[in-house]
């Protein structure tokens, strides 16, 4: 009986031991997932003075009596934040030699507005009888808005730019991660073209 409690005990030990070593904590990963929260990644904001104009010229009688014709031009500060959409951004895990691929699209124009506080009181010609009205002043914004899009999306140069931007927080990210993990990585760009 004693041999069979001493075998017990010895058991149980042994099985104890075992179960602790079996514990011990495994090497965690990095998580490169997070990155992806941000959904768009501006790395620029751009200033462009901005001329929005207006004109509508007078049409038949109202010519002759010089009635119906208007001009508007208003100045100001237009903002075009480029970047990049995160979501379309692929980072890879990192390979036997510590490598990261990062598959990274062209930086586009993600939004674009005005600052108010640089509009310049409207400069106006009209005729007699004849008044500009707010909504002829909100068309003639809103296509130099549009207008300025436009020509950022051409301005490769301020394109690239804001991808090289995005390339340098994205590498600051990367390394961050690999300081927590006491690693060193190595990134592997490729760009991704739609």
């Amino acid at each position: 009986m004693k041999n069979t409690k001493f075998t017990c005990v010895i058991l149980i030990t042994l099985l104890s031991i075992n179960c602790l070593f079996g514990c011990g904590s495994q090497k965690q990963k990095p998580d490169f997932s997070s990155i992806k929260s941000v959904c768009e990644l501006s790395t620029l904001k751009c200033y462009y003075h901005n001329v929005a104009t207006y004109e509508k010229n007078a049409h038949g009688l109202l010519k002759v009596f010089g009635s119906g014709y208007k001009k508007i031009w208003i100045e100001y500060s237009g903002i075009v934040n480029l970047g990049i959409d995160i979501n379309k951004v692929d980072i890879s895990e990192p390979d036997t030699n510590n490598v990261i691929t990062i598959k990274i699209p062209d930086a586009e124009v993600q939004s674009t507005s005005l600052d108010k506080s640089t509009l310049s009181e409207p400069l106006t010609d009209k005729g007699v009888f004849t008044k500009i009205t707010t909504e002829e002043k909100t068309e003639a914004l809103s296509s130099a808005q549009q207008n300025m899009k436009e020509t950022a999306q051409k301005d490769t140069s301020l394109l690239a730019q804001a991808k090289e931007h995005a390339k340098l927080i994205l590498q600051g990210y990367i390394n961050n991660l690999g300081e927590e993990f006491n690693e060193e990585y190595t990134i592997k760009w490729v760009d991704v073209s739609e």
